[in-house]
């Protein structure tokens, strides 16, 4: 049986993979034939420390460190066996740093999107030219202000949300929370990219956040690297659900 953990990306949460776990739970048969024994995997999302339902504290404050070991906790905690281990965006990072811990590595690091700078190169450096000017500016606003960074709404209708429907995006407009800004300035710790188990990364060819053409440059410091095709913006996970989890399984 194979779980999976799914690790959201910077100013989301749990909440964002709500499609994603439907589709990786839900049986092949509806209603499921009583003659054939479900294989259930255990798919479970987390919330990194300052998101989601850990709101509550100073977001811009949260250490790479925490956010590391919240995932290597989670997998013990859950006691998560045969892990596929799946970050978002700059999730990423946190991901394939996690693994590079972990006592039993997983058998697949999946990455979304992913946000992997070189080792020893901050979080933020893997994004484009433009996406890094925006997040210094809107990081020294923040800092002027003393309030938690947040998207504007242009930035998650425009960029993170591209080609979803207005209505839907309304819908989840409200559970984007603060940013990760000190995790987006860490500094990567791994001297190397090189990790005990394969990874696949899914390039979204529609991503505004970080284009395919990037994501693919990153996708090539993995070695082996299985590389997955998905037509979507940044938020896969609401636009094509079902294709995301497709390719999840493929590894179940």
């Amino acid at each position: 049986m194979t779980d999976y953990l799914l690790v959201h990306g910077a100013g989301q949460g749990a909440w964002s993979w709500g499609p994603v776990w439907g589709h990786l739970t839900a049986p092949e048969d509806h209603p499921p034939t009583l003659h054939k024994p479900r294989r259930a995997n255990r798919v479970h999302p987390l919330d990194l420390p300052g998101h989601g339902a850990d709101a509550g504290g100073d977001t811009a404050a949260v250490r790479l460190e925490e956010c590391v070991q919240s995932i290597t906790r989670a997998v013990e905690r859950e006691d998560l066996k045969d892990l596929v281990l799946v970050g978002h965006g700059f999730a990423g990072s946190l991901v394939v740093q996690a693994a590079s811990e972990m006592a039993v590595p997983p058998k697949r690091v999946v990455l979304v999107a992913g946000i992997v700078p070189a080792p020893q190169r901050p979080l933020i450096s893997a994004c484009s030219s433009r996406t890094r000017t925006a997040f210094r500016m809107v990081s020294m606003l923040s800092s002027m202000s003393r309030q938690d960074v947040r998207m504007p709404s242009y930035v998650i209708n425009e960029y993170l949300c591209n080609g979803i429907d207005s209505m839907e995006v309304v819908q989840m407009m409200g559970f984007f929370g603060p940013m990760p800004t000190r995790v987006m300035k860490s500094r990567l710790p791994m001297e190397n990219i090189e990790l005990p188990c394969p990874v696949t990364y899914v390039v979204l060819t529609q991503d505004k956040v970080i284009a395919s053409d990037l994501q693919a440059r990153i996708a090539k410091r993995f070695n082996g690297v299985e590389t997955v095709e998905i037509d979507s913006c940044h938020q896969v996970m609401a636009q094509r659900p079902k294709e995301l989890a497709e390719v999840l399984l493929r590894y179940s």
